[in-house]
């Protein structure tokens, strides 16, 4: 890493800390401006903890909320919780699933049709755990290059159901499916005038987290979930990672104030359009938009 970037990085950081304005959110003085390997980095290492305290939302987080999964199984990872309290409460919630998830089907020998059943049987059945419709499956093998399809799409799915807030993966998330699927949606909320919600939650690589949510009242119901992806969870054991990640979590409250806590960084639909164009923009290698 240069000294030009933790240079850069510094001179932000101070302009956010002494900034006169009151930031519920981290918007583009502290993101923006920075580079995708910077980006990237700070979000590992925690980079922003002392300058961003999360603040506990709770549920009802809209009237209509839209949980974007690039996968079967991501959707109860990142916010499960959050999914099921939002059922609890009594509004509304659909899960969109983009890719069909069978990319491994070769080496564990299945068709590529027979995985991806049973992976979207799965996805159904942590849907029936909590109450919740099943999962709209767009079933694409390739996300980036059917990018504008999937926008359409979710567009739709956004209008019809009159959706308020959206849960995505975190944009600088380190697999580029969940990377891709920000990309997807930013198209589908461009040119959106309404006010909506976006949360984007944590699978493979932590999140710069300025909201939380205490999930302990459906912590089992978490684990019910997460119990249903027996296909990934024999690969890796997601349940034990997930439920140490939320616990981990519970310690950005006072003690005694939460056991298991799922984070998020949140934008106003317009932040979160600008932010990833700036990020699919840098991994493309164009960093005029950086």
């Amino acid at each position: 890493m240069s000294r030009h970037y933790l240079r850069q990085a510094k001179d932000l950081l101070l302009q956010f800390l002494f900034s006169r304005k009151r930031f519920k959110l981290l918007l583009k003085t502290t993101t923006e401006q920075l580079d995708l390997r910077m980006q990237a980095l700070a979000s590992m290492t925690d980079f922003f903890s002392t300058a961003v305290t999360p603040i506990p939302i709770t549920a009802p987080f809209g009237k209509s909320i839209l949980v974007v999964a690039p996968h079967q199984d991501d959707e109860v990872i990142g916010c499960g919780g959050a999914l099921a309290l939002q059922m609890l409460s009594g509004q509304s919630a659909s899960v969109v699933i983009l890719q069909d998830g069978a990319d491994e089907h070769a080496s564990v020998s299945m068709s590529r049709e027979a995985l991806r059943e049973r992976r979207n049987e799965e996805s159904r059945a942590a849907a029936r755990e909590i109450g919740i419709d099943a999962p709209i499956f767009l079933g694409l093998t390739n996300l980036r290059s059917n990018a504008d399809a999937a926008a359409s799409a979710l567009r739709k799915i956004i209008e019809q159901r009159g959706v308020d807030a959206v849960f995505t993966p975190f944009v600088l998330d380190g697999h580029p499916d969940h990377r891709a699927s920000n990309f997807i949606l930013a198209k589908a909320l461009t040119g959106l005038s309404r006010p909506i919600r976006t949360i984007q939650y944590e699978v493979w690589s932590n999140c710069i987290p300025n909201v939380l949510v205490v999930i302990d009242q459906v912590a089992d119901k978490k684990d019910a979930m997460l119990a249903c992806f027996e296909f990934a969870n024999g690969a890796h054991d997601y349940a034990h990672a997930t439920k140490g990640l939320n616990m981990f979590h519970s310690r950005l409250l006072p003690a005694g104030k939460a056991r298991f806590v799922e984070c998020f960084f949140e934008l106003p639909r317009e932040e979160f359009v600008r932010l990833v164009d700036r990020v699919e923009h840098a991994e493309s290698g164009d960093l005029r938009h950086t």
